[in-house]
């Protein structure tokens, strides 16, 4: 360590228990010591103490942790707000969305990697808790979207993505509805 990184540090004697030591002991090799461990743990402290200094983006994670805040984008909202939702089928941005997560353009994606890309943004925005999907031997893709709201949010989020796969790929969907989940059965023409 420089003599100028040495003059920046305080020694602390601190009495901590044996399961807090453990952790410290656990990380020391990754962070290079114990100290190291100690002052990544107080930055972490402090994020999660005073959000109001942290990144844009570390306020988004908790907000959608800790709030259950919902990623909405501008189109969507301002058809929202007009209470028109067959606009919001007709002129969202989820092509570009899906696009930007999986970084290809449409054309460069097969349909495992679009429904793949819809899965991660669609949770990344906090839409759904939980969406698995599977493939069968035949190539058909079911998959399951659970949330926490009604059967009517189950009922506009199969149709919003219906018509999202109907605009975009040649697909047969069918759905499943449920009051706090809904399935999609998608088979390719």
């Amino acid at each position: 360590m420089s003599d100028q990184n040495k003059k920046l540090k305080k020694s602390v004697h601190a009495t901590i228990s044996d399961e807090s030591l453990r952790v410290i002991q656990k990380y020391e090799k990754e962070f290079g010591s114990k100290s190291a461990v100690v002052d990544e743990a107080l930055k972490v402290l402090r994020t999660y103490k005073e959000p109001h200094d942290s990144t844009i983006k570390d306020i988004w994670s908790r907000a959608r942790e800790e709030l259950n805040m919902v990623l909405v984008g501008k189109t969507t909202f301002l058809s929202y707000l007009k209470g028109d939702l067959q606009e919001v089928f007709k002129n969202n941005i989820a092509l570009e969305v899906i696009e930007w997560y999986v970084g290809k353009r449409k054309d460069e994606m097969n349909l495992e990697e679009f429904l793949n890309g819809l899965i991660g943004m669609w949770q990344v925005a906090n839409y759904f808790y939980n969406i698995e999907i599977e493939k069968n031997t035949d190539g058909v893709f079911q998959i399951k979207f659970n949330h926490d709201l009604t059967k009517e949010y189950s009922e506009y989020w199969a149709n919003y993505f219906k018509n999202l796969l109907n605009n975009n790929w040649k697909c047969q969907i069918e759905s499943f509805i449920r009051n706090e989940s809904f399935y999609l059965i998608i088979r390719e023409k």
